[in-house]
């Protein structure tokens, strides 16, 4: 019985996200594919489109058998957090024999021999990546520039598709770690926008686009618009709720303002939010207000910092995630950790059963860690939902129903 495991967002799943599917099922010969999936807020530090159990129902609706929350520490974190963390944890779910994720370019041997430069760093390698650094070029940019003094300007493409920048990612934890799990690489269009498999943010920005007019004709014209452009299973889940998707990342800016409001001249290095430098952390201190959140985020922006870093920092900064809980990844290999089941197939639990090195999450209000590592990743991940609950109401004034009432939904 081979298991197929598949790291992911869904914001929303789309027909992109089947096609992925069955191709790697195709070439796996999985019978089951499960999904460790990001939670309330994307690795961007952005609000979803929607709740994570409803995209997880959307998935399973769409042929994914179990959906995992990642938790938030990582789901928020830089490319590395995101992949090792989830690596990590669907290794020790102990069910996955092969990792499928989309590449602009499916060549194993190219991804393989740029893995190994990462993980081994040689001193020409290093040298340039550091040099880059000093000179304010952003990590990727650096990082970029290094690989392709080593091994070539053709590199260079395979490094700044952001599909490709995760897959290194995929691949670098799953050496690192010394994980079983199999890589498999899917070829995917690079055109991400448009066309029948478009992106989730090319969807997104459509669904944006179809807010004018009347809110009636705004609704069939979105309702319309997610029919076609999710699998069947999806859309089901979508199109009830065409009028409430959306959270835009101004909804956020009241509660960042008040933390503005608090920041300490002063901060030590690991009561910094989780990937804020000390540079960053005093820009933000003099940043003025009011002002709205596109704003900040621009003025805030540097040649050495990319927008995400500086997304993920505020919203690490509004739900108290500190650079003081990151976890190094040989504790996380060593302490109790679990898996929120947020969604899954009535006929694929039992692979529930093989589970043993994790705890599954079943019954929310009953689960009390005793790890103080895994205590603090499932207070922070009840904090994101308690604020991405607010945040709904806020915008939409929906009430999501209190996340330690909610059990998993079994289709």
């Amino acid at each position: 019985m081979s298991v197929l495991g598949i790291i992911s967002e869904y914001n929303p799943y789309h027909k992109g996200h089947a096609h992925l599917l069955s191709e790697a099922k195709k070439k796996t010969g999985a019978a089951y594919a499960v999904s460790v999936m990001s939670g309330c807020f994307s690795q961007q530090g952005l609000p979803m489109i929607l709740d994570k159990y409803s995209r997880a129902e959307a998935a399973v609706r769409s042929g994914i058998d179990l959906v995992f929350e990642l938790p938030v520490l990582f789901a928020t974190g830089s490319a590395r957090d995101f992949a090792e963390g989830a690596v990590l944890l669907l290794s020790r779910l102990s069910l996955v024999d092969h990792l499928a994720f989309g590449v602009e370019n499916a060549d194993p041997e190219a991804f393989a021999e740029i893995r190994d430069c990462i993980i081994h760093e040689p001193d020409p390698y290093r040298e340039i990546l550091r040099l880059g650094q000093k000179e304010g070029l952003s990590f990727p940019a650096a990082r970029e520039n290094a690989l392709a003094a080593v091994l070539g300007e053709a590199v260079r493409p395979l490094v700044r598709e952001p599909n490709n920048i995760l897959a290194l990612e995929y691949m670098t934890a799953i050496k690192r770690l010394g994980s079983p799990i199999q890589p498999c690489l899917i070829h995917r269009s690079s055109d991400y926008h448009t066309g029948v498999r478009a992106s989730a943010t090319g969807i997104r920005n459509h669904l944006i686009s179809l807010t004018d007019g009347p809110a009636e004709t705004a609704r069939q014209n979105r309702a319309s618009y997610l029919r076609d452009s999710l699998p069947e299973g999806s859309a089901a889940v979508y199109q009830p709720v065409s009028e409430h998707l959306l959270l835009s990342p101004e909804g956020m800016m009241p509660y960042l303002a008040s933390k503005m409001l608090e920041l300490p001249a002063e901060s030590g290095t690991d009561r910094l939010p989780m990937g804020m430098t000390p540079e960053m952390y005093h820009r933000l201190r003099k940043q003025p207000l009011p002002t709205d959140y596109e704003t900040l985020v621009e003025n805030m922006k540097r040649k050495n910092e990319t927008r995400g870093r500086i997304t993920r920092g505020l919203l690490h900064l509004i739900l108290g995630i500190l650079e003081e809980d990151r976890v190094p990844l040989h504790r996380l290999r060593q302490i109790p950790l679990y898996l929120n089941l947020l969604s899954a197939r009535s006929e694929s639990t039992h692979l529930l059963r093989s589970v043993s090195d994790l705890t599954v999450i079943t019954r929310k209000a009953s689960y009390q860690p005793a790890d103080p590592v895994s205590a603090r990743l499932w207070n922070i991940d009840q904090t994101a939902y308690r604020f991405y609950s607010q945040l709904v109401f806020s915008a939409h004034g929906l009430s999501l129903p209190e996340e330690l009432r909610r059990t998993p939904s079994v289709l």
